[in-house]
């Protein structure tokens, strides 16, 4: 008899649960949908080739470098030391994109720039007529990804501004914060 009693009431006590949830899930408002983030107030995600260099916390010298590219990226952690070298190799690279060496005139002609002991990172300069076009590769442990960097007009009085000169300028920003503190 008391089993039954027992029964009777959970069976009460449930029904009047799934009942009580019915009535909130037909009183709540239906949520509304956002918009995809590049179509609210004309934000769109990054696209393209971006370079990413920051120190790494709590380290000496370790920097966290990251290159992308239509949603490919590799990154890798590096010395200051293979910084150093990834300065002078961006430097080569702009230096002697401006000069009229090597220049094709039917077809272009493609100088690779790297370090013989460095192999991280290395720069290709493809030139034709007045144009040099840069290509960045990093390699990492995590594989390596090429990306068009830019290009410059030899002559032009216009500023360059290919992503090949940014590199180089986020590369010498990060080696300047970290100098002072070593």
């Amino acid at each position: 008899m008391i089993k039954t009693v027992a029964l009777g009431f959970l069976t009460l006590l449930i029904s009047a649960a799934v009942f009580a949830q019915e009535k909130t899930k037909k009183s709540q408002k239906p949520v509304m949908e956002q918009e995809p983030l590049d179509t609210r107030k004309g934000l769109k995600p990054p696209t393209g080739p971006s370079f990413y260099i920051a120190a790494v916390e709590g380290s000496k010298g370790m920097f966290s470098v990251l290159l992308a590219d239509d949603g490919n990226t590799v990154a890798g952690t590096f010395t200051l030391q293979q910084l150093d070298v990834f300065e002078a190799v961006l430097e080569a690279a702009k230096a002697f994109a401006l000069t009229d060496e090597k220049v094709g005139s039917g077809a272009p002609i493609t100088t690779r720039l790297m370090d013989q002991h460095e192999w991280s990172l290395f720069v290709d300069v493809s030139k034709i007529g007045n144009q040099s076009r840069f290509y960045v590769s990093l390699v990492t442990p995590q594989g390596m990804l090429t990306t068009q960097a830019g290009e410059i007009t030899r002559g032009s009085k216009k500023e360059p501004s290919a992503l090949l000169l940014s590199i180089l300028s986020k590369v010498q920003e990060a080696k300047a914060v970290i100098k002072p503190l070593q």
